[in-house]
């Protein structure tokens, strides 16, 4: 049994949302999570940009219908310079992500390494195979 197009973009943002911000024991209940670029500047800090890099087909069934994924996640967070933010937080922040990456079944495939601008920003890479009926 396999769909005809897959995509879990949205199910790792609403993960990511509830395990970092919204769960009663999360962290970051002040973390802005976006889904638009925010490499000029993020509009609030501290801050997680969830990018996918693509979800093509990984595999098909014999009637030509779409049953695995490669799903690509880049994750982006950021610090403010000053005066509260800074790279220790950012790299908090994507300890913090990262686990609820590798807890979906994600692999860290890059990073995390920092990228600092007018404020800190720390870049990591995730992929999985996503199956139909897979649960993250």
């Amino acid at each position: 049994r396999c769909l005809p197009v897959l995509s879990v973009w949205n199910k790792v943002n609403k993960r990511m949302m509830q395990k970092l911000k919204t769960d009663p024991d999360a962290p970051y209940p002040k973390l802005y999570l976006t889904s638009t670029d925010s490499s000029d500047a993020p509009t609030q800090f501290p801050c997680l940009y969830i990018k996918s890099l693509g979800e093509p087909t990984a595999g098909r069934d014999f009637q030509n219908t779409q049953c695995y994924i490669t799903s690509t996640i880049e994750l982006h967070v950021y610090s403010a310079a000053s005066p509260n933010g800074s790279q220790t937080e950012a790299r908090k922040i994507m300890d913090a992500a990262g686990d609820v990456m590798l807890g979906m079944g994600y692999e860290l495939i890059a990073g995390p390494y920092p990228d600092n601008r007018q404020y800190f920003r720390v870049i990591a890479r995730f992929r999985r195979i996503v199956g139909d009926g897979d649960n993250l």
